[in-house]
């Protein structure tokens, strides 16, 4: 590809801006901002052209194109007798000019807010993104940058000795939003985001919201790490969940903690443990986080421990019958419990182990190792014919599940 004859072609379908022209060729070149890559190229065909008309070639539309947005042609074609008048650039209308002047109502937006990182954003009216969209398909642009792109850079450029502060683009404390066309600018805080495990130690504690027989709400116990943080609302994202009467022991349930609406970025992270939740040391985590938490949740390995109550007297010999269950698939229909799901639904889960003992005639104490997700008191009850198999069918006895702890939570 000819850059000049290319150059020329778009500036005879449209007027651009030398910002908007060099933009087209962004991928082209090194060090080089779009504006003086748009200049060379519009000092570039005007020698060309010049020297071409001179010489007696046809180039006045082609002048006249250029002179648009050139102001060195537009005095070259004068002195020839022909008069251009300057036009708008056909994609921006000028916003590009000394747009670095936002830097400093970006960095008054940010005055009095608490951060350590930033990014900074824009916005672009619409129809200027359209104007764009269109210059790049008619011309078959594929060596070009989007306007906010470019609108983004040159703003951080510019904001950057203002502030005593990190750039951040991946995960950012805040980030500074600038509108272009009212020459506003908007502090979008990102919430804090924190990773560890947690342990319950309590059968009387829910973990979302406030159920039958719940004393207290996992999220209402954690609420100080949100005061530490000075943040509006604090939001549990656990990969998985217990039962309001499970206690969560071993190594803990690893969970993300969100505190929306952060006043600072910076909190003391001591002393956050109760007598009934205890807290894993934490450390900041990313919306991918998240994600992989509760994707987890449905493959991690969990081992459970269960008392559990029978009909009838069990001989010790019977629990060798449990080896049957192990390697099962599970089918699960929706327990009766939940009735927030359907009924109807089922849900398929691997069971990996099962031991038992007797600790007395008809109580069994029984480890279950089994793939995240499993309804484990009701692969133990059987749920009346709603789960199978069931470590109630396999004894031939009715079971009621009395006690229920999440031992482990093992990576898959």
């Amino acid at each position: 590809m000819d850059l000049l004859d290319k150059a020329l072609e778009a500036l005879k379908a449209y007027p651009l801006c030398d910002s908007c022209l060099g933009r087209l060729f962004a991928a082209m070149g090194h060090g080089i901002e779009n504006k003086e890559r748009g200049m060379a190229l519009k000092t570039a065909l005007h020698m060309r052209l010049v020297y071409e008309y001179r010489n007696g070639a046809d180039v006045v539309e082609d002048l006249k194109a250029l002179a648009r947005s050139h102001e060195p042609t537009r005095r070259f074609l004068a002195s020839n007798g022909i008069n251009v008048e300057a036009a708008a650039c056909y994609i921006c209308g000028g916003l590009l000019n000394d747009v670095e002047r936002l830097a400093g109502v970006a960095a008054e937006a940010l005055k009095g807010v608490e951060f350590e990182t930033y990014q900074v954003g824009s916005i672009v009216p619409k129809e200027v993104l359209e104007r764009e969209r269109e210059v790049f398909t008619r011309l078959g642009v594929e060596t070009g940058e989007s306007i906010k792109r470019e609108i983004n850079r040159r703003i951080g450029r510019a904001l950057r000795p203002l502030l005593d502060k990190r750039v951040n683009k991946e995960r950012p404390d805040v980030v500074v939003r600038v509108d272009v066309a009212s020459g506003t600018a908007e502090v979008v805080k990102n919430p804090v985001l924190l990773m560890g495990r947690y342990l319950k130690l309590s059968r009387a504690i829910s973990q979302g919201k406030p159920v039958p027989g719940a004393r207290d709400v996992l999220e209402r116990i954690l609420d100080p790490i949100r005061e530490r943080f000075g943040g509006a609302e604090l939001v549990l994202h656990a990969g998985g969940r217990e039962d309001v009467d499970v206690r969560m022991l071993g190594n803990g349930r690893p969970a993300v903690l969100e505190i929306k609406e952060p006043a600072r970025y910076k909190a003391d992270l001591s002393g956050l443990s109760t007598d009934v939740v205890i807290l894993s040391p934490l450390r900041p985590a990313t919306r991918k986080d998240v994600r992989e938490v509760k994707a987890r949740a449905k493959t991690d390995i969990k081992v459970y421990r269960a008392l559990a109550l029978s009909d009838r007297p069990i001989a010790a010999e019977d629990l060798a019958k449990l080896k049957e269950l192990e390697g099962a698939v599970v089918v699960q229909m929706t327990p009766r419990r939940i009735k927030r799901l359907s009924p109807r639904a089922k849900r398929r889960r691997m069971v990996y182990e099962v031991a038992a003992r007797l600790v007395a005639d008809r109580v069994l104490e029984i480890l279950v190792r089994c793939q995240g997700g499993l309804y484990v008191k009701e692969f133990i009850t059987g749920d009346e014919g709603r789960t199978q198999p069931s470590v109630a069918a396999t004894l031939g006895a009715s079971l009621e599940v009395a006690e229920l702890d999440v031992l482990d939570v093992e990576a898959f």
